[in-house]
């Protein structure tokens, strides 16, 4: 967590090694510092990425179902019966009639967007969802729907989020570790419901006091 400018997206962008960076980054034992890009794609089906606009983030040229099957088709999985069956099964479990997976992202509402986004990262199992800013875009009736589906996949699957938000109030329904990062330094981490009830850094409390008077007054 942190304000907008803190560094957290080009953390998390380093960590997917999707940009350069420097240090260690360790994902299964493995060291990914210094890997290629042609080394990382294996781990690519491990490590999944929703983007904050879920509009920007699906091209609007091809339909759901071919948004959501991408990465089966990339890492040849499975026949294409059984890629049809897993696209399904993915927009099931994220709340989408799959009878509509012939459409394209301009005939969803924003929240319907982020569920397909969801789908997209779910389809192919990953052990990791780098998830940037994903409720942020949404109106909070939206956001707390999308909050409990997170949630639900994350019991049901046992996935690890890397949860990336200004918004502490839903970083609070979610996280179980959590990071404070202002101008790309980590001031504060631990375990979340200590910081978020103990917080020891002035920044951190700024942020909580921000967060949850911005609730209230909503």
């Amino acid at each position: 967590v942190g304000e907008s400018g803190s560094g957290k997206s080009t953390l998390g962008l380093a960590i997917l090694r999707l940009i350069s960076s420097q240090g260690g980054i360790r994902f299964h034992g493995q060291n990914l510092q210094g890997l290629n890009q042609k080394a990382v794609r294996p781990l690519r089906r491990e490590m999944q990425v929703v983007f904050q606009d879920p509009f920007g983030s699906l091209s609007p040229r091809m339909c759901v179902a071919d948004i959501v099957g991408e990465g089966l088709r990339i890492h040849g999985i499975g026949t294409a019966q059984e890629q049809e069956a897993a696209i399904i099964a993915a927009l099931e479990e994220v709340g989408l009639d799959p009878r509509t997976r012939h459409r394209y992202p301009h005939e969803f509402s924003g929240g319907q967007r982020q569920r397909i986004a969801i789908a997209r990262a779910l389809v192919l199992k990953p052990a990791l969802i780098l998830l940037d800013e994903p409720t942020s875009a949404l109106d909070r009736t939206v956001q707390r729907q999308v909050v409990e589906l997170l949630r639900n996949l994350q019991q049901k699957y046992n996935l690890t989020y890397l949860f990336i938000s200004h918004d502490l109030a839903v970083v609070k329904a979610l996280s179980h570790q959590l990071m404070v990062i202002k101008h790309g330094h980590v001031v504060e981490q631990g375990d979340a419901q200590a910081i978020f009830h103990a917080p020891q850094h002035p920044y951190t409390r700024q942020l909580l006091e921000a967060a949850f008077l911005e609730v209230g007054d909503s």
